[in-house]
């Protein structure tokens, strides 16, 4: 008959129990009464960074102004062309020419249309002097509501009661710049106009019957139609700009005025750009599917390799956090509310609530609850325990092997006594 191993079969139930027995005190340790300790082996660092909110589309660069160039057969007959398409032309280069057939009507035309446009010019000019003499009220001492409505804007009750802030004083002075320099634009508009209509006129009284169409614009003739169907003659301007579409969810985070990066793959080109005109109506609609809506990029510097047809990759920055405290969004751990475990200095893990931003590939801001430079805890999830002492894997590959193997002799054995003293 076989010997029952008596011994060896209580020492083996005794380990049970004492197992069993200590993994329900852990358990049910509600009051971490039981000091336990956290192994990590994945930890990252807060840092300090740029981030950004982007949306990204695609578009095609493109002539920033298209201008066509009409003949009014009650002015006369039409002579000649002097241009050709593909021709590039400056402000006051010949287009072409006409014969008069009524000099008197003519001569009174245009001479009604120098008196019109000096007229034009002296109530932009009336209306720059205006907008320089006018000096922005300050906000903390008045409610005065003249400020909009001389730019040429109609506010609301609700919005006069938040035009008190500072920022609605920087609001006005902006406005103030945006409206001189839209009516410099025009006023330069209108000197060219004179400066034609005058030529003309001069010519007509000089021949007495063929006068020179001149061109008010500096470009490229684009298109010359030899039946004289209205516009006789286009030309665009040198300038380009990127057209692109927004998609329909995107549409209320892209406004005027952000900045965009630009990367035109042709060329392997990379500049910015800033957005300039959004539509307020689609291209088209469709009720099965989603709108898209056309903007207007204007480039900052435009590279002389670049040409109109060329395909672009565009990255609108619609919002920015500079100098952001930001961590991994895999350092981050959410139930009711957003929190990190803090690996702090003396050596507890610590559960801490943050509250965040923006995000940008796998980075996520934090506005509260983290300072750049702290450690969080990202593996493994089950060993987290706040308030337990963290234990941290060797980084071998971080350990001054080749100065431990340098040192002398005489430190190495001041190291070894203390190592045996210390036991």
């Amino acid at each position: 008959m076989k010997k029952i191993n008596i011994k060896g079969r209580m020492t083996g139930l005794l380990i049970i129990a004492f197992i069993t027995t200590n993994a329900l005190l852990i358990y049910l340790d509600e009051d971490d009464r039981v000091d336990r300790k956290s192994y990590l082996h994945t930890w990252s660092q807060a840092v300090t960074y740029d981030l950004f909110e982007r949306v990204e589309t695609k578009g095609v660069f493109t002539s920033q102004e298209s201008v066509p160039v009409y003949f009014d057969g009650a002015d006369g007959s039409f002579q000649q062309f002097l241009v050709s398409e593909g021709d590039k032309v400056q402000e006051g280069d010949d287009l072409y020419t006409y014969q008069v057939e009524d000099y008197a009507a003519e001569e009174s035309r245009l001479q009604g249309e120098v008196q019109r446009i000096q007229e034009e010019i002296t109530a932009v000019e009336d209306y720059m002097d205006k907008l320089e003499a006018y000096d922005i009220p300050d906000p903390s001492s008045t409610t005065d509501r003249s400020t909009s409505s001389f730019f040429g804007e109609d506010r609301n009750p609700a919005e006069e009661e938040s035009s008190s802030s500072p920022d609605s004083s920087i609001e006005a002075e902006y406005l103030k710049e945006e409206e001189l320099a839209r009516q410099q634009a025009e006023l330069s508009k209108q000197q060219g106009l004179l400066e034609m209509a005058q030529d003309q006129l001069d010519q007509l009284q000089e021949t007495g019957e063929q006068i020179t169409v001149t061109s008010q614009f500096s470009g490229t003739v684009t298109d010359i139609d030899e039946e004289l169907n209205a516009p006789i003659l286009t030309m665009k301007s040198a300038n380009l700009v990127l057209e692109g579409e927004i998609r329909e969810e995107d549409r209320t985070q892209v406004k005027e005025n952000l900045t965009v990066d630009i990367f035109v793959p042709e060329l392997e080109l990379e500049t910015t750009g800033t957005v300039t005109r959004v539509d307020e109506f689609p291209e088209q609609t469709d009720l099965g599917g989603k709108s898209r809506y056309p903007f207007i990029v204007t480039l900052e510097e435009a590279d002389e390799q670049l040409l109109p047809g060329y395909h672009a990759e565009m990255q609108v920055i619609t919002a920015e956090a500079p100098q952001a405290v930001a961590a991994l969004d895999d350092a981050l751990t959410t139930e009711e509310n957003l929190y990190a475990w803090i690996m702090n200095e003396e050596g507890i893990l610590e559960r801490r609530e943050v509250t965040t931003g923006m995000e940008e590939d796998g980075l996520v801001q934090v506005v509260s609850g983290l300072e750049d430079g702290e450690w969080m805890a990202v593996a493994p999830k089950d060993e987290f325990r706040n308030a337990s002492v963290f234990l941290t894997s060797m980084q071998v590959k971080d350990l001054p092997i080749k100065d431990l193997i340098e040192l002398d002799q005489s430190t190495m054995l001041n190291y070894g006594l203390l190592g045996l003293l210390s036991r």
